[in-house]
């Protein structure tokens, strides 16, 4: 049984040292955002996907939905350098408040979410849109997904390593070692890897809004917004402990967005005719 222990300890070590390799930051302290080319096989899994995920889930082709996402994502795609993206987006009828993004530049925004967005000043709804699919286009510029799949792959490999090393060393129960293994790499690498993620798409979105034109503030903005419909909407992933959760509590992205905003103000042009490119 000491066996089983010591294997785990070590597959796990192993793992969170690879972790601080493999996960590099899109973006800097001085606001400068790192854009990663997305392999092509994972460029035709996210049009494949997207493409099924039109023949399943009707498609909303309302004024109202369609000319603000086509106006404000237009002024996005200015300040994104992403030459493999073939940039597409796409409203879904849905009630909820959600809104994705998959490799190669495919974004879905559901109808639930112009709810949230509605401002009486057009101005600001715009620029909470901008916050929205800033968020969503950061997360394929920055190749989460990739690099999801990646530390997947890390973590298979070393629990293949730990149930071998365990079978060599004639443990009984070698099934209960790669068991605990994974349940500690879902809770020491998987969930903070999203929660990284997540934290690190808001500021990019944030940058991207600012050199767009949009006042970023307005995704502390959102975020609040957000916030309290997530709230009255309820539900199990509110009453989770934040260590649980893929995605942090709406209070710490608040937070955090706040402390980074100084960074995402030094590049707001509010009154520029020309957009600069991130080049």
């Amino acid at each position: 049984m000491r066996a089983r222990y010591l294997h785990v300890l070590l597959a796990l070590s192993c793992l969170l040292a690879l972790s601080s390799c493999v996960f590099v930051r899109g973006v800097d302290r001085g606001g400068v955002v790192l854009v990663r080319r997305s392999h092509p096989a994972m460029v035709k899994y996210g049009a494949d996907t997207f493409e099924a995920h039109k023949k399943k889930y009707q498609i909303s082709h309302e004024a109202k939905y369609v000319e603000p996402v086509a106006r404000v994502s237009e002024r996005l795609k200015q300040v994104i350098v992403k030459p493999e993206a073939d940039w597409e987006f796409v409203i879904f009828k849905d009630d909820s408040a959600n809104a994705f993004a998959l490799s190669g530049g495919k974004v879905g925004i559901h109808t639930g979410l112009f709810a949230i967005i509605e401002d009486d000043d057009p101005r600001r709804s715009d620029a909470l849109l901008a916050a929205v699919l800033g968020h969503e286009i950061a997360h394929a510029t920055a190749n989460h997904a990739e690099g999801r799949m990646y530390r997947a792959l890390i973590v298979g490999a070393l629990g293949a390593s730990l149930w071998y090393g365990l079978e060599e060393s004639g443990e009984a129960h070698s099934e209960a070692g790669v068991v605990a293994f994974g349940l500690l790499s879902y809770l020491a690498d998987s969930l903070p890897l999203s929660r990284r993620q997540e934290y690190e798409s808001d500021q990019i979105g944030a940058l991207y809004m600012a050199k767009a034109g949009y006042d970023p503030r307005e995704s502390i903005e959102l975020w609040r917004r957000l916030d309290k419909y997530h709230t009255a909407v309820g539900g199990k992933e509110l009453e989770k402990p934040a260590f649980l959760r893929s995605h942090p509590t709406n209070p710490r992205r608040i937070a955090a967005l706040e402390e980074f905003m100084p960074t995402a103000l030094r590049y707001y042009r509010p009154d520029a005719r020309h957009i600069e490119s991130t080049k």
